[in-house]
């Protein structure tokens, strides 16, 4: 899993981090429009998701996510994360 990753949004290069608690990502709504939201939730964050910034793939289709209610997202990024 990476810690990082790297698009670009309104024309700027953006480099960002999950370990920054303001770390935001961009979301393709069903319109075509990007929207950032935020990475995840920390510790310190209130709120009934789970804490973390990923989940595994399998977990999600394994349906441990379900009370959640998941809903995929296209999330435009480049390169490979780090």
């Amino acid at each position: 899993m990476c810690g990082g990753v790297y698009y670009t949004y309104n024309g700027q290069d953006i480099r960002v981090y999950f370990s920054n608690p303001r770390a935001m990502l961009p979301v393709r709504a069903k319109g075509g429009e990007i929207q950032l939201l935020s990475w995840g939730r920390r510790s310190e964050q209130t709120g009934r998701l789970p804490r973390g910034g990923w989940a595994r793939l399998d977990s999600i289709y394994s349906g441990r996510w379900e009370r959640w209610f998941p809903v995929p997202v296209k999330i435009p990024l480049y390169g490979k994360g780090y």
